[in-house]
């Protein structure tokens, strides 16, 4: 197969630059060549399902890469509206040199705190129970060069202003989109909510002044009725698809 035929495969150019180690210009200025056999090693690799995320230990998030590997779950395009709510709103919070504290509960790959550091000047923690995730965590805190306290944890016992988290919120029949990633970051009960609510409660607890959660599109009403008896305020939002994809909760 020629690269002209190849880059017409889904990924087929992402691929070629990373085996080739050449950009998109030169793929098409070369596009005569015939490309390696490795090429159909991974396309056979991804069509059975495994994801390509993990065959490059890459992931595009928030117009940054980061680090990723089999056993941490895959950081998706949707989770971005939540980092960008709780970025908005510790910059909102933020009116003195005081540092505000934020934690990132369930932080897996570790790419919502990162960012957080990025774009604010808060103090952040990231926390998981997972001995692989808070790997890949320090390894992109590393990457990214910026101050995110790593730290096992089940959920998390920090005093802290602002949590955020993306945690496990799937209906246990729900079915995992590949068997790769692992099932701590997906389950959470009959209907999704068990962790979501713990969090929630654990946060009011602690003291904590704000929550953003990343939640289901299909929990909106269940959550509503635990939120009224237990929060002073919150709003629902959604994903560019119009989908409600996460809380943010006033305690």
């Amino acid at each position: 197969m020629k690269i002209k035929e190849a880059l017409k495969i889904k990924n087929g150019d992402y691929i070629l630059q990373k085996l080739l180690n050449k950009d998109k210009v030169w793929l098409h200025l070369n596009d005569n060549l015939e490309v390696p056999e490795e090429f159909f090693e991974i396309l056979e690799k991804i069509n059975s399902g495994y994801p390509i995320e993990y065959i490059f230990k890459e992931v595009e998030f928030f117009s940054d890469t980061f680090y990723i590997e089999e056993g941490v779950l895959i950081p998706r395009d949707d989770t971005e509206v939540v980092v960008e709510r709780a970025i908005n709103l510790i910059n909102n919070l933020q009116t003195s040199n005081d540092k505000i504290k934020v934690v990132d509960c369930c932080t897996g790959s570790g790419v919502i705190a990162i960012e957080i550091a990025k774009h604010t000047n808060a103090k952040v923690i990231a926390t998981d129970i997972s001995e692989k995730a808070l790997k890949v965590a320090r390894v992109n805190v590393k990457k990214h060069n910026v101050d995110v306290e790593v730290k096992k944890c089940d959920l998390f016992n920090e005093v802290a202003d602002v949590l955020v988290a993306n945690p496990p919120y799937v209906e246990s029949s729900w079915q995992k989109p590949n068997v790769y990633e692992p099932d701590i970051a997906f389950f959470a009960g009959d209907d999704g909510l068990d962790i979501v609510k713990e969090i929630i409660l654990r946060a009011k607890d602690l003291g904590y002044k704000i929550a953003v959660i990343e939640i289901g599109y299909n929990q909106k009403e269940s959550l509503s009725k635990f939120l009224t008896n237990n929060v002073k305020k919150f709003d629902f939002f959604n994903d560019l698809a119009g989908n409600v994809r996460g809380v943010e909760i006033i305690f």
